[in-house]
């Protein structure tokens, strides 16, 4: 079932190609990175792409960041959403786009099938699977949000209890121990109108916010966080015209009044994909290399450290460094290093 190529590189040994599920669309694969240390934790990637574009290769530097961090890496493929005439997303619809396609919650569905399934097989690849974050941009970062905070495929809730089930490594656990969100939509009541009919989200949820009410607040991450919830690092851009920057501040809300610790850095004057100008947006292969470029750009970073009676605090990040892959690094390595 695994049909991989194996890389070894100076950074990182790679499994290419790895099918983790096969959906009656096609089979869904992974990449897997893995740094030279015994029983790194593993970081499942998600990528964006408003849910109907890209592919798993679109993730910054994979090799080089699992060496870095001394982290497994998986980029995860996941069912797109179907692209019918008249959705107002025709403009990205890849018709060469090899990957499967379905209707939400497939995409949710596949995410969690790919996190049992690494949990299934972490002894056969040499990383704990006890120490999971998800990480994810965009619409990415929507579903890897999701994942933290639903740890089970059928917890999503009733709008979508016929849709779901768990058909991949079904005795193992879906839960995450943390989650790092690049610009990831957090409460779909934000996006568009009531009446809103055209867009990725209105296409993901089968048609309007007055139509469909539950399935916009179950499909939302902020529906589900309770003070059980996992860690989360928030990144993005105060200018952001796709994912609005009140998606991670609502996300991040509700994670400290659930007491659940949580640091979110605001980026000043930065768009969609780090970028100033969404005419510049290339893909989030580039995103680290934008987020992390000189001059440090100007940010706002809020933190929720919660302590226990008698306790002292543990910030998730120690001394705050510029949103990038340090902050990163220190954030997984507090939460599952």
């Amino acid at each position: 079932m695994t049909d991989e190529t194996t890389v070894h590189g100076d950074e990182a040994t790679v499994h290419e190609g790895v099918t983790y599920a096969e959906r009656e669309s096609g089979e869904l694969k992974l990449d897997l990175y893995l740094p030279g240390s015994e029983n790194p934790s593993l970081v499942v990637y998600v990528h964006g792409g408003g849910w109907v574009a890209e592919t798993r290769s679109n993730i910054p530097e994979p090799e080089r960041y699992a060496a870095e961090w001394d982290c497994a890496i998986a980029s995860v493929s996941y069912r797109l959403q179907e692209v019918p005439d008249g959705s107002g997303v025709e403009e990205m619809y890849d018709p060469a786009n090899p990957t499967p396609r379905g209707t939400f919650p497939d995409h949710f569905v596949d995410v969690k099938a790919a996190i049992r399934w690494l949990r299934a097989h972490a002894d056969e690849y040499g990383y704990d699977a006890e120490r999971v974050a998800t990480w994810g941009a965009s619409a990415g970062g929507h579903l890897a949000l999701l994942a933290g905070v639903v740890d089970d495929v059928t917890d999503l809730g009733d709008a979508f209890a016929d849709e779901v089930g768990k058909t991949v490594a079904p005795e193992e656990s879906g839960a995450v121990q943390a989650v790092v969100s690049w610009y990831g939509a957090a409460d779909f009541t934000l996006t568009g109108g009531e009446e809103s009919q055209e867009g990725p989200v209105p296409l993901l949820m089968g048609g309007p916010r007055s139509e469909h009410p539950d399935r916009y607040a179950q499909a939302s991450p902020v529906t589900h966080v309770t003070p059980g919830s996992p860690p989360a690092l928030l990144m993005h851009g105060r200018e952001d015209e796709v994912v609005d920057v009140e998606h991670s501040h609502r996300f991040f809300d509700a994670l400290d009044e659930a007491t659940v610790n949580a640091v979110f850095y605001e980026l000043h004057d930065l768009n969609h994909v780090w970028v100033e100008d969404v005419a510049d947006i290339e893909s989030e292969r580039v995103g680290m290399d934008l987020l992390a470029a000189e001059p440090t750009h100007a940010q706002s970073v809020y933190e929720a450290t919660h302590v226990e009676d008698g306790g002292s605090p543990d910030p998730l990040i120690v001394d705050l460094p510029p949103a990038g892959p340090e902050a990163i690094r220190q954030f997984l390595e507090r939460t599952i290093g």
